[in-house]
């Protein structure tokens, strides 16, 4: 199971830039199974289950002008961005939060971490 971690990541809402996250750690668990045929003791192949994707969030700010342009104070659907150690760009599309959406104070800045769950990714570069 893959664990990235990744520093200046960006923050996307509705396709616009929203924020920035400074560290990001996701894990992308692809539930391997073995798949072993009849009479036989070897594994014949590996089968991908499904896809799981969590991550966390640490010291985050979003842009509380644009939250309230859209009508909300929380934020409880987002995409992210970020570049995994100066190689390739990891994009993470529709993040939820573990426990809910997350009340922005007024300066905009999240100091607490936040876990999150994604339903897909991709990668770029």
């Amino acid at each position: 199971m893959p664990v990235y971690k990744g520093f200046q990541a960006q923050i996307y809402k509705d396709g616009v830039r929203l924020g920035y996250v400074k560290e990001v750690t996701l894990e992308i668990d692809h539930s391997l199974e073995t798949y072993v045929e009849i009479n036989s003791q070897y594994v014949s192949r590996l089968q991908e289950g499904p896809i799981s994707i969590t991550g966390r969030l640490t010291r985050a700010w979003v842009d509380v002008n644009y939250l309230a342009l859209v009508g909300q104070d929380t934020l409880s659907e987002f995409d992210l961005s970020f570049v995994v150690n100066s190689q390739f760009t990891l994009y993470v599309y529709d993040c939820k939060f573990s426990k809910g959406s997350v009340n922005v104070p007024s300066d905009g800045f999240l100091m607490e971490d936040y876990d999150f769950m994604a339903k897909d990714f991709g990668v770029v570069g």
